[in-house]
């Protein structure tokens, strides 16, 4: 749980800001779910580890990732 402070201010749990990408300078979404508030990361950000990605990336996955994910494929065959 968390207080609210005087400026409408509250802090994101670290094992949350981690799981979700949330760092410093990360653009917030605040979306009115009728019984609470849900956040959600307005940047694209990679499905595997959060990082942001290009809003025109063709897959939900950052540069890293791909290559990881190229490599490893790569190994198998």
């Amino acid at each position: 749980m968390r207080k609210v402070d005087k400026l409408g201010r509250i802090v994101i749990p670290l094992p949350l800001r981690q799981k979700y990408g949330f760092t410093e300078g990360t653009v917030i979404e605040f979306l009115d779910a009728g019984d609470g508030v849900n956040l959600r990361n307005a940047e694209a950000c990679c499905k595997i580890c959060r990082a942001k990605i290009s809003e025109q990336s063709e897959l939900p996955l950052c540069d890293c990732c791909i290559a990881q994910a190229v490599k490893l494929y790569n190994n198998k065959n």
